[in-house]
């Protein structure tokens, strides 16, 4: 797989287009804007569907654009749902608008596969920066963490839907496990990686 990330958004949110190496096939993960950059980056490759790693703001910013342009399904698991027609759930409201999205999605859950072209990613459930904070595994090789964990910290846990002690419940039994060399891709800040993590972001110390 080819991983490519685009910084969108108003937090400059790290969107990820990945593609299959063999053919053009693609997931978009987490929208958070929509630049021209990554409108040139999807004319070439065939999207498959879009992933929602969770509901905030910042990772749905460009959904009503991206589905003028195309129509593919959105995938997001069922507690973060709601996030996506409601400011005060998806924290728009703290910016001084409303970014809303009345889009039809699909369930995703623990353990579902996403697949696309030969590739596919797993989804694992991972809890507490919101309710239904997903990551994606390619298996051996590279988690995507939306804003669960980052380069030397973690996600918020005070938005609505955060939780401290699922998030760290998160950190201790689904990151820690993971393999030294495995590439993480968070949802803001540079990658990094979980042997990196281990040894130097004091919340997996």
């Amino acid at each position: 797989m080819i991983v490519d990330r685009y910084m969108v958004g108003p937090l400059m949110t790290n969107c990820y287009l990945v593609t299959c190496k063999t053919g053009k096939a693609s997931v978009l993960i987490d929208p958070g804007g929509f630049s021209r950059e990554l409108d040139e980056a999807l004319d070439g490759t065939n999207l498959i569907a879009v992933v929602l790693t969770h509901g905030h703001f910042d990772h749905i910013g460009g959904l009503n654009v991206l589905l003028r342009k195309t129509t593919v399904p959105v995938l997001i698991h069922p507690a973060d749902v709601p996030m996506l027609k409601d400011p005060f759930l998806n924290g728009s409201f703290m910016i001084g608008t409303e970014i809303i999205s009345g889009v039809e999605t699909s369930p995703l859950n623990h353990g579902d596969s996403v697949p696309f072209g030969d590739s596919v990613l797993t989804v694992v459930y991972s809890p507490g920066h919101s309710e239904g904070s997903v990551s994606l595994v390619s298996e051996g090789n590279f988690i995507i963490s939306g804003d669960t964990l980052f380069r030397l910290s973690i996600g918020r846990w005070d938005l609505p839907g955060g939780n401290y002690s699922r998030l760290m419940e998160t950190i201790n039994t689904i990151f820690r496990p993971l393999p030294d060399s495995m590439i993480l891709y968070p949802g803001h800040g540079e990658p990094s990686s979980i042997g990196y993590e281990k040894r130097y972001n004091q919340f997996l110390e």
